[in-house]
């Protein structure tokens, strides 16, 4: 009978704690914490990306609605300009709660855009970055200074990148992941364009995003950019043709929005901003968008002699175009050309004398 009453106490204890505990673990949540709580990963992940930017080397975070796998695959959905999580501790778990701490390893971008915009030391630690930043800084001046407006930086950024960068792997192959190997070893892949070009509209004052997505080809990335408060896509990576084509710039993935970059692209969009405007699109601000050949042949010629690239959006759906009229045109003496279809429209682009 002893026995039976010292187990009864024993269960009554142990139910007495566990509802103690489940009421600490409710008043430190809904209470004590309740207006630092993010609700949903797409909080989260912006709070990271908001604290690496800070320059924190750890933080920690009470989430609701967020799944542990969630976040022990966090970089997966964070872009990779500031640096990436480094490990994590759970603290508490409560339902739908967690406590979590994270810690950072902050990348050299951080440090690089940190010089430019607040003049802080690059650690000597950190030789890359202070040769990033040199690439950085002379190019502005000497190649971006002179333009006025965020979309003629935007497309001198994007041209220097698509003709000073070969799409492929350096010595150092973890170079081409970075923006080291875009700007210093001028050789990379995605990752590498899209950082590069985050760090130029990062330094000259642009609202840029990385975006992490995919296309046919496998895991890509490529940016989003803010001009006029709205956004859009652009994707340097897929206008840096391949065999790589030197001085010759093309542009049929800059400033598209979603509908036209869902067509080759897909992205977790909770993510990101809308992107659904067309003034910044570069065919159209430019005069180069036709709804047929024939509109496009009276219309390029006023392209002629000042490019070695001609470009047009054309809603006529054909991949034959007769191209001989250009022959002998302001010295053209032979032409290729690549026509991408983008679904409301083909972009033709033709090569001069190549």
């Amino acid at each position: 009978m002893k026995k039976g009453k010292l187990l009864l106490k024993g269960i009554i204890l142990a139910c007495v704690l566990v509802l103690f505990f489940t009421c600490v673990r409710w008043v430190f949540f809904n209470i004590i914490k309740k207006d630092a709580v993010l609700d949903g990963l797409v909080s989260f992940r912006e709070a990271v990306i908001g604290d690496m930017e800070a320059g924190k080397e750890t933080a920690v975070y009470y989430i609701k609605n967020v799944k542990k796998s969630d976040v022990h695959m966090i970089n997966q959905y964070i872009d990779s300009a500031y640096g990436n999580v480094d490990t994590y501790r759970v603290i508490l778990e409560s339902g739908e709660y967690l406590a979590i701490q994270l810690n950072f390893i902050l990348s050299d971008n951080y440090y690089v855009i940190r010089k430019y915009l607040h003049d802080e030391e690059i650690p000597d630690d950190r030789p890359k970055a202070k040769e990033i930043y040199e690439v950085i800084k002379s190019v502005i001046d000497t190649e971006i200074s002179k333009y006025i407006t965020d979309f003629e930086k935007e497309i001198a950024v994007h041209d220097y990148i698509v003709k000073n960068c070969v799409y492929g792997y350096p010595q150092n192959e973890a170079d081409a992941y970075t923006s080291y190997g875009v700007l210093v070893s001028h050789t990379g892949v995605c990752d590498g364009y899209a950082e590069a070009f985050f760090m130029f509209m990062s330094c000259l004052g642009i609202e840029c995003d990385i975006v992490v997505g995919d296309t046919s080809e496998g895991l890509h990335a490529w940016n989003m950019i803010k001009l006029d408060n709205e956004w859009y896509h652009i994707d340097l990576t897929w206008d840096d043709s391949l065999p790589d084509m030197g001085a010759y710039a093309k542009h049929t993935y800059v400033n598209v929005d979603d509908d036209t970059m869902s067509g080759s692209h897909t992205w977790k969009e909770q993510f990101y901003n809308r992107c659904d405007a067309d003034k910044y699109h570069f065919y159209k601000k430019n005069f180069y968008y036709y709804t047929s050949f024939a509109d496009y042949k009276a219309g390029v010629k006023f392209q002629l002699g000042k490019v070695n690239v001609l470009e047009a959006a054309i809603e006529e759906k054909t991949q034959d175009f007769d191209l001989s009229f250009l022959l002998g045109q302001g010295g053209i003496r032979n032409i290729s050309y690549v026509v991408e279809d983008m679904g409301a429209y083909n972009v033709l682009v033709v090569y001069l004398n190549k």
